[in-house]
């Protein structure tokens, strides 16, 4: 009842977009999770290897929000969004289907890395036309439903414990192909060019590098969007190290749990998650309410990695646990983050909204670059430490973070 409540409450383009992203979220949560493993066992390439090539994908995400932002603003978001999105995604993935070696895998994700260009716009289309005070609903049902694809990961465990990893893996990329058309289909029929993006378009105030430039400035002006900014770089190194995250569940200097086990910890991370995203984010509504909410976050985002390095080999209970722990982060992490962003963004100037989040993207990805790699080295050298390293920056992410706050409320004090 309070979802077709808040529903109702939504623009357009946010309604069109979460309707449709189960056909995105279910398969691609499948292939996330055994890419890696798929990559290691069935394509023979090592750690190191598999950090490189995420190391491709993350320049791409260093480069390419920053064209999105100047195509959105110039074209139209959702002319930008469906052209890149469409291109993207489904050339990556039919080139996953017959990946035999390392350079049929990198060109899987340089094609992969071009959807990177609507990193920002699709927040743009997702956002707009909707009250500040209903988007974290928006962005709760968009964990929400994430949580329900990595919930039914088992099901891509069963399809790779009857196939194997190699014909198991490639059946996971031909659905998930097959998944994505209609949705294309359907988005390309329902969605519309927003307000904003017409006003935009009209006026060219933000257009080129005088908008980036303006867009810097304001950030530069504000702590609070400096902090969030830091989080978001976070949230990239958590991505990072996330990658490793099945191999360490499989290898046996890790838990040394069988693939198809393996896949029960993200199932047990989509049910807390889902949890939070629709029966807490939703109600979050002031700035207060998000920092108690990410404080909560990150603090058992860091439980669960100490759970996970300092857990008994083959204990799945562990495993278990460490996942249920890992949902609360990621679903305040995602949601709760995204939705503060975007309206502090909206309290200073709504028309910047494209180019500061293309650049929040820009920016976490560049300093983020080295961090697949050297992930993938320490990793290979000890399995704990990059997840030992994790758990140390989360903390000080959200440490940096209330400090900004404190300071912002002390100096909006001083002012008045």
């Amino acid at each position: 009842m309070r979802f077709a409540e808040n529903f109702k409450r939504w623009g357009r383009n946010a309604r069109t977009l979460v309707a449709t992203e189960p056909f995105w979220s279910i398969p691609m949560s499948w292939v996330f999770f055994y890419r890696p493993i798929f990559l290691s066992e069935a394509v023979g390439l090592s750690e190191v290897e598999i950090g490189l090539l995420s190391t491709v994908l993350t320049i791409f995400s260093v480069l390419a929000p920053l064209g999105g932002g100047y195509l959105a603003d110039r074209f139209g978001r959702k002319r930008v969004f469906m052209l890149f999105d469409s291109f993207g995604w489904l050339g990556s993935l039919a080139v996953w289907t017959v990946t035999q070696s390392l350079w049929y895998a990198l060109a899987a994700y340089v094609l992969e890395g071009v959807a990177a260009v609507i990193y920002s716009v699709w927040e743009c289309v997702l956002v707009e036309d909707t009250r500040p005070e209903s988007r974290a609903s928006i962005y709760g049902s968009i964990s929400a439903i994430y949580n329900i694809g990595a919930l039914t990961t088992p099901l891509a465990g069963y399809i790779i414990g009857v196939h194997g990893v190699d014909l198991g893996s490639r059946t996971l990329f031909t659905l998930a192909f097959a998944s994505l058309v209609p949705m294309f289909v359907i988005r390309q029929i329902y969605l519309r060019e927003t307000e904003l993006g017409h006003k935009i378009m009209r006026e060219k105030s933000f257009e080129g590098a005088r908008g980036y430039l303006t867009s810097l400035s304001i950030i530069r002006r504000n702590r609070v969007l400096v902090a969030l900014l830091l989080t978001s770089i976070i949230g990239n190194l958590y991505y990072s190290v996330y990658t490793y995250l099945p191999l360490y569940l499989i290898d046996e200097r890790g838990l040394g749990l069988t693939e198809d086990l393996a896949s029960l910890m993200p199932a047990a991370s989509s049910i807390s998650a889902l949890v939070i995203a629709l029966l807490v984010v939703p109600n979050l509504t002031r700035r207060n309410d998000y920092v108690k909410a990410l404080s909560s976050g990150y603090a058992l985002g860091c439980l669960a990695f100490v759970v996970l390095t300092y857990s008994p080999k083959g204990y799945l209970t562990s495993a278990l646990l460490s996942g249920t722990l890992l949902g609360v982060y990621q679903a305040t992490a995602f949601s709760v983050t995204r939705t503060f962003l975007t309206n502090e963004i909206e309290a200073v100037d709504v028309r910047a909204r494209a180019k500061i989040l293309s650049i929040t993207i820009t920016l976490s990805s560049l300093l983020n670059l080295p961090s697949p790699t050297l992930a993938g080295y320490l990793f290979s050298l000890e399995p704990k430490i990059p997840f030992i390293i994790l758990s140390i920056a989360l903390m000080m992410s959200l440490i940096t973070l209330i400090f900004a706050l404190n300071y912002h409320r002390g100096h909006t004090r001083i002012r008045s």
